[in-house]
């Protein structure tokens, strides 16, 4: 009994000081700034330690303004301003492991998916037991054609996260592309829509499963599965917007529906008219 209580305190005091570490990590002014205060108190508020102190506070705002700007830059397939804001928060802060999956996260949404598996990489060796950078690791992985890579990082994705719904629809593709059963494919996706519980992962995933079911000559639960896809759509961002129109468009086409897949396509070239998807888009939207 005693062996096991120790083992868990050890445990708990590992998972306590990695909590901290990773803490240090993505906010690395907390502790100098703690310091330079406690120092500024002890030495009669030094106006050279106070310059300091509002200088790494400024650094700090500055970071995380930049952040957010590219996280919301990116929702709204602002590739551009979203890269620009992901630099300048790694040129305050090059340790930044936030950043560094911001910079994959454009790039994957670029079709940069050599730039993208590299960023990913980088920020899981600045703050390493991540799932979503794990699952985030395996779609960029999927982009450049290394399924069995691809499914290995989103297997280690769900073995810290299970209900992670993006690892679960990597893995299937994944395992599709390494030919596994097609049970076993559509087992793993209909896993992913059962913990789904973002627009963007229940859409991805349904279009992933429609796709399969399409495959598979059963076209009524293929219809059903990416009406229900199409439903999702307008709750997603601008940027999963892109990705997803341009899939159901293909699917629709494959389909037959050449007019609605005219419309999702029209979406594509207004959402994004000078993105990576605009020209093969307007050319799809004028199909008759």
């Amino acid at each position: 009994m005693s062996t096991q209580s120790d083992a868990a305190e050890t445990r708990w005091l590992r998972g306590g000081a990695d909590g901290i570490a990773r803490a240090m990590l993505l906010v690395p002014e907390a502790p100098l700034i703690g310091a330079l205060l406690c120092a500024y108190w002890a030495l009669s508020e030094s106006p050279l330690i106070g310059l300091l102190v509002t200088l790494l506070i400024v650094n700090f705002i500055a970071r995380t303004l930049a952040l957010l700007g590219a996280r919301i830059a990116l929702a709204k397939a602002h590739h551009r301003a979203a890269a620009g804001l992901a630099q300048a928060a790694l040129a305050l802060y090059p340790w930044s492991a936030d950043a560094m999956a911001l910079r994959g996260a454009i790039a994957l949404a670029d079709g940069r998916a050599d730039e993208a598996a590299a960023a990913f990489r980088r920020a899981l060796a600045l703050l390493p037991g991540q799932s979503s950078l794990q699952a985030a690791l395996g779609g960029a992985l999927l982009a450049q054609g290394r399924p069995i890579e691809a499914a290995a990082a989103a297997r280690a994705a769900l073995a810290l996260a299970p209900a992670s719904a993006l690892a679960h629809l990597y893995l299937a593709e994944a395992d599709r592309a390494n030919g596994a059963a097609a049970q076993d494919v559509e087992d793993r996706l209909r896993a992913g829509l059962a913990v789904a519980a973002a627009p963007e992962a229940e859409a991805a995933l349904r279009c992933a499963l429609g796709a399969h079911l399409l495959a598979q000559h059963r076209v009524a639960e293929a219809t059903l599965t990416l009406h229900g896809a199409e439903a999702l759509v307008p709750r997603c961002t601008p940027s999963h917007q892109i990705e997803l129109r341009v899939r159901l468009g293909e699917l629709l086409i494959a389909q037959g529906q050449i007019e609605r897949a005219g419309e999702q396509f029209r979406s594509v070239a207004a959402l994004d008219p000078h993105g990576r998807h605009s020209a093969a888009a307007w050319r799809a939207s004028h199909l008759q």
